[in-house]
């Protein structure tokens, strides 16, 4: 189960009281979670950083104070030095390391590897740790948002760190480049004076949602792509049915029970550039079986004529 699921299902069954603890809250999965919780829950408390530093680099939003003191008996606190992932609903709780972000929830590819483990709130140690949580926080008030909001813009100047803009990923993310093998390229800041238009801008924002850091290696940029690829649930199933050899048709067919019409091109057409993508990022773990158009998983690619 994707941690945000979990999150979800922890909040649905909550009764009397909800604690939200974490570093980054986003505005968009808090009002997810917020959506979820039963109206006869009493008290949602919600905890984060919010130091100036994470609101300039855009992983923190100042928004989600609006969201929290829109519901009758939730309440915004701060803690400067907070690095505790950690949701509670009455006796159950959730610890790990996912933070209240699209990202690290599963909620849009690609996704972070999170993990959120189930306790019971009596476990050892838990309510202490709770205690002393909320004896060192900050209520937050909209004074102090706008304190942190002035300190951060002074920051904003410094951000972001990766080659291209971090951006919100969709919900549903697909290679957009037709040709991979550019996008090095386009990471490098070239390439606009040697590709089509159209597939220049598509690896520009495959890279703003990949968000990687500037300044790798060739053989780096690769392994991270290729990472990020691997951790999707859409190239999970493909490297699976890849296995027995996975026919053009039958990925077309899986990608519209996956994706349906969420993603503006064919599924032929976002088959073609995910298959080229997998081609070219896992040279040495597919081949191409031609005659056949099908994908095998297992043995060294061999680009057709």
């Amino acid at each position: 189960m994707q941690p945000g699921e979990a999150l979800l299902a922890l909040v649905k069954d909550a009764v009397t009281d909800i604690v939200l603890v974490a570093p980054y809250i986003k505005r968009a999965p808090l009002e997810r979670v917020f959506a979820a919780i039963p109206p006869a829950v009493r008290t949602v408390t919600c905890v984060t950083r919010w130091l100036p530093e994470d609101i300039a680099a855009g992983v923190c939003d100042l928004e989600i104070l609006d969201i929290v003191a829109g519901r009758q008996g939730a309440t915004l606190y701060v803690h400067p030095h907070l690095h505790a992932k950690f949701f509670r609903a009455g006796e159950t709780c959730l610890v790990g390391s996912a933070n209240l972000t699209l990202r690290a929830l599963g909620w849009v590819t690609p996704a972070n590897l999170e993990l959120l483990v189930a306790l019971r709130s009596d476990h050892p140690g838990i309510q202490e740790w709770e205690a002393a949580l909320m004896l060192a926080t900050i209520p937050v008030t909209s004074e102090l948002r706008d304190r942190i909001a002035a300190q951060a813009q002074l920051l904003a100047g410094s951000f972001p760190r990766e080659a291209y803009t971090r951006t919100e990923a969709p919900e549903i993310w697909i290679p957009s480049c037709p040709v991979p093998d550019r996008l090095w390229l386009v990471y490098c800041g070239r390439g606009a004076d040697t590709m089509v238009t159209s597939a220049f801008h598509a690896a520009q924002a495959d890279l703003a949602i990949l968000s990687i850091p500037a300044g790798l290696s060739e053989p780096l940029f690769s392994a991270y792509v290729a990472a990020t690829l691997r951790s999707m649930p859409i190239f999970k199933e493909i490297e699976v049915r890849a296995t027995a050899g996975l026919t053009d048709n039958q990925a077309q067919e899986l990608l519209a029970q996956r994706v349906g019409a969420s993603l503006p091109s064919s599924h032929e057409q976002i088959w073609r550039t995910l298959k080229a993508w997998i081609g070219y990022f896992f040279r040495a773990s597919y081949r191409f079986q031609v005659e056949q158009e099908m994908l095998i998983k297992g043995q060294t690619l061999h680009q057709a004529e």
